[in-house]
């Protein structure tokens, strides 16, 4: 099933009801038509009978498309067969939150959802081998486009989707972790990259302090309206691929914290 929503640019959320005649697999897939790579929300839970689902879109395209289908039929985002309907579609206002909201925060919060909207179409590494270099409208956040990051010292491709220098400030972006990602992951990321540099220092933190990274960068991204289920899935991606008993600590505490925002037990300044 596609459903083409004239979204406009504009910041809003759906709720969508689903009712499935069995117990299957639903897969919800929103993307802008006219991009590469550019999926914001890409779902595919068990549904039996019928279950609600919020979509976040603190950011849109001109035109979204929306595809549901039953995932046992394979990937078939155009074929209906009749085993589910949707029986709800309301356009909802996007509740969002001031926090942590001086200007670096905006420029830089500005910056990223502008790179993350387009990462698909954007050049990475040159045939020099240098990164293609993306800089922030106030000059002060620089993103540097690889289409693989490498190990500084031993020049090995690493998992790692970003990182950034503790000196300089400049985020380090793989295209090829990026492409794999929805939107919101590559935001939450890049927050948690913003996080290290210029927001650890502000709680009184060392840069590389992660898990002070991880909330400060949920923080934002959840105040601003995204998916938790995205940022949840983003962190999950990430710590899949680097397993240690710390990232299994610092899931536990992003998952709790995603979990008590979602239901309102943590401070929040309305907008």
């Amino acid at each position: 099933m596609l459903i083409k929503v004239p979204s406009n640019n504009l910041a809003f959320q759906l709720a969508m009801t689903i009712k499935t005649n069995h117990k299957m697999p639903i897969r919800i897939i929103a993307l802008d038509p006219n991009k590469p790579a550019s999926k914001y929300y890409d779902r595919c839970p068990m549904v039996d009978g019928e279950r609600k689902f919020i979509l976040h879109f603190p950011a849109s395209p001109k035109n979204l498309n929306i595809i549901v289908f039953n995932a046992e039929n394979g990937d078939m985002p155009y074929g209906e067969d009749g085993s589910f309907e949707i029986t709800d579609f309301e356009v909802q206002k996007l509740q969002q939150y001031d926090v942590w909201w001086n200007q670096d925060t905006k420029n830089f919060y500005n910056f990223a959802v502008n790179f993350c909207v387009n990462a698909g179409n954007l050049s990475a590494t040159r045939k020099d081998g240098s990164p293609s270099i993306y800089r922030s409208t106030d000059g002060k956040f620089t993103i540097d486009y690889w289409d693989n990051i490498r190990d500084r010292k031993s020049g090995k491709i690493v998992n790692t989707p970003a990182r950034i220098g503790h000196t300089s400030g400049i985020i380090d972006v793989s295209k090829s972790k990026f492409l794999e990602y929805t939107i919101p992951m590559r935001l939450v990321i890049l927050l948690h990259e913003f996080g290290h540099k210029y927001l650890n220092p502000k709680i009184n933190r060392q840069i590389d302090y992660e898990t002070g990274a991880d909330i400060s960068a949920l923080y934002i991204y959840l105040g601003k309206g995204w998916s938790p289920f995205e940022a949840n899935k983003s962190f999950l991606n990430v710590f899949r691929k680097a397993n240690s008993e710390g990232n299994h600590k610092r899931f536990k505490i992003v998952r709790d914290f995603i979990d008590k925002y979602d239901r309102g037990l943590v401070e929040k300044i309305k907008a």
